[in-house]
């Protein structure tokens, strides 16, 4: 690729922008970024098609000195490309703008606000607006969100509960770990972050399934996190995606999250019930990413005493459905060595820096 901007700058916000042929995208994600009231930051534009010339056309034509363009000689894929994102930057503070998606005007300015804070807080994120592409191209507002706050009704430790959503709606909340959504998945979104950039950092991951990467990479995090509960960024729902369609790769990476969760998190027998009844109650059932913990280490076994036969009979139901994912499961810890050692070191980094007496509770009463 060409080389990168000065190693030193006086910007205080440096901002990553990858983009692989998103033509009609891509002008709307940087539209975003030159329209925000916090304007001391400066942009690597990444294009990751060697062959497409309209990125590079976009910002000679934009003329603006703050965006510089790297052409990648060749296709470094997703996680290649994100991981020299979250290499120690020379500016404070780091921000990835993914081409598919947009900041509202107020994002950095608000989020830089956050930080300055909480000094210690290494990153802080913000809700997000989800906005769905349709096949003609045209964009509409789903009227959702990322992270909408849990019916007072019906609470569930899978979703997000009063432990993000503060009584002030636009207030910023600590988020120590562990949260029940870590176990196979992740809180913060790579699109709405703020990363405080720290020498000697190394948040790589292996060549994880791109749907896993922000739940690999917060577990490498030191916590608290900083939740923002305002939509200052929007998620869209593309087309085409680069999130991995392999199901064996992604069978194995939910597992080996969910195993090194759980040999860590030293959960009571309670615990372990309400557990299984979490993921039992989700939409596909989840117990089956449970099941396939425990067969990776023996600190993970104790919740097979809370699964039910029904939960067996759905996991030998999609066993012999997929055999061949289901044994490339169950081999995930071997076959998969490195993402295993690297979930196991930081997931025990996690629970170590974070006391039991100061962790949220583990159980919906």
């Amino acid at each position: 690729m060409n080389a990168p901007l000065p190693e030193s700058s006086s910007a205080r916000v440096r901002v990553f922008l990858p983009t692989y042929r998103r033509h009609a995208l891509l002008p709307r994600a940087v539209a975003s970024l030159r329209a925000q009231t916090f304007t001391n930051w400066i942009c690597e534009l990444h294009n990751d098609d060697p062959a497409d010339p309209f990125p590079a056309e976009l910002v000679a034509r934009l003329a603006d000195p703050r965006i510089r363009f790297v052409q990648h000689t060749r296709n470094l894929g997703p996680i290649e490309t994100f991981n020299h994102f979250y290499e120690p930057a020379a500016e404070p503070f780091v921000a990835l703008l993914e081409d598919d998606n947009t900041w509202e005007p107020a994002f950095l300015e608000t989020m830089l606000a956050a930080m300055d804070a909480h000094p210690s807080v290494t990153l802080a994120w913000c809700n997000q607006r989800i906005i769905r592409e349709e096949p003609n191209g045209r964009l509409t507002d789903t009227h959702t969100f990322a992270n909408p706050p849990p019916p007072p009704s019906s609470p569930s430790l899978y979703s997000l509960s009063s432990t993000l959503y503060p009584l002030r709606p636009a207030s910023a909340r600590l988020v120590p770990f562990p949260h029940p959504r870590q176990i196979t998945g992740a809180l913060h979104a790579n699109g709405a972050m703020l990363l405080r950039s720290r020498p000697g950092q190394n948040y790589r991951t292996p060549q994880i399934p791109f749907g896993c990467v922000e739940a690999f990479r917060e577990r490498m995090f030191p916590h608290p996190l900083l939740y923002v509960p305002q939509p200052l960024a929007t998620f869209t729902v593309t087309q085409q995606t680069a999130r991995t369609h392999s199901a064996r790769n992604w069978s194995a990476a939910l597992t080996l999250l969910a195993a090194s969760y759980l040999k860590h998190a030293r959960l009571s027998s309670e615990e372990f019930r309400q557990l299984c009844a979490d993921f039992r109650s989700q939409r596909p059932p989840m117990t089956d990413a449970l099941i396939s913990a425990a067969f990776q280490c023996s600190e993970a076994r104790a919740i097979l005493r809370h699964i039910t036969p029904l939960d067996w009979l759905h996991y030998t139901f999609r066993f012999l459905h997929r055999p061949r994912t289901s044994f490339h499961t169950l081999r995930a810890r071997s076959r998969h060595s490195d993402w295993w050692d690297l979930l196991d070191r930081e997931t025990a980094a996690r629970f170590q820096e974070t006391p039991p007496s100061a962790r949220p509770p583990q159980v919906v009463p």
